[in-house]
């Protein structure tokens, strides 16, 4: 059997990817469990499946080691490799979705490993095997073993087998009628008038009359006798203003301090300047 430079490595880690041998072939021990030369080979025949997946054919309880505090039961597939382990190890996987191929190693602390014929050969291990999840005492997994005998793996976690990933479907080019039709679109302007009419007219000291900004623009505010200030309207712009068009009569405020208390009607004037004009 051709010796594997790879084996001192791997028994020091517990994982490796990739091993090969000019001879690689399958070997077959006198329980029918089977190994392979190389990891890809183990892969290789896991994918085709040919391969025909280990079988424990022992029996022993679990053994708990030096620093675990619990052991759980699961299925290899159902167990998730600690993110350390994975990093440490340069696993491109975290998972057993897809089973393993492991390092077939003898026995070791009280437990045994695989046959002397699988001893250093890939072992190709089912996603659906039935393994010992050892924890630590906050409830994370450090070692895992065939449940069934209690056989230790290569390391404290098999090598395992990344998935396959699907390849992208294809993507076509589809050729798109397209048809260019004029668009129509409605616009809504507001047309000022050419000339504006008086509303009303309301005579006011000029300390009285104050500009405030507000939301809108400009307005034009007026305090009363009691300080009260209170908006009577928008501040007319240039244009407004010379498009006055005053001959009508309309009513007149007059809020200066000599002012009658009734309002008057009378005719003013488009010469006439003392007055403020509200829309």
């Amino acid at each position: 059997m051709k010796y594997n430079v790879l084996t001192a490595a791997i028994l020091s880690s517990g994982f490796a990817f990739f091993a090969s041998s000019a001879n690689a072939a399958m070997v077959t021990d006198g329980h029918g469990n089977v190994g392979y030369d190389s990891y890809e080979e183990c892969v290789t025949a896991v994918r085709d499946g040919s391969a025909k997946f280990y079988t424990p054919y022992t029996y022993q309880n679990p053994k708990r080691q030096a620093g675990e505090a619990t052991v759980g039961k699961m299925r290899l597939s159902e167990v998730m490799i600690p993110q350390s382990v994975v990093n440490n190890n340069n696993l491109p996987t975290s998972n057993y979705s897809a089973g393993a191929c492991d390092l077939g190693v003898g026995q070791a602390n009280g437990r045994y490993g695989v046959s002397g014929d699988l001893v250093g050969k890939y072992i190709p291990i089912a996603a659906d095997m039935p393994v010992n999840v050892y924890m630590d005492s906050a409830g994370n997994p450090v070692r895992l073993s065939m449940q069934q005998c209690d056989n230790h793996f290569g390391g404290k976690f098999p090598t395992p087998i990344v998935g396959e990933v699907a390849a992208p479907e294809a993507q076509l080019a589809i050729a798109e009628a397209r048809s260019v039709e004029p668009v129509m679109i409605e616009t809504t302007r507001v047309i000022r008038p050419t000339s504006y009419r008086v509303k009303e007219v309301i005579l006011v000291p000029e300390n009285q009359v104050k500009s405030i900004n507000t939301a809108r623009g400009d307005a034009i505010a007026i305090e009363n006798s009691a300080n009260d200030t209170v908006i009577v309207g928008k501040k007319a712009d240039a244009d407004v203003i010379n498009n006055i068009a005053v001959t009508q009569s309309y009513p007149v405020i007059d809020l200066s301090d000599d002012a009658d208390s009734d309002n008057q009607q009378r005719s003013m004037n488009s010469d006439d300047t003392e007055y403020m004009i509200i829309e």
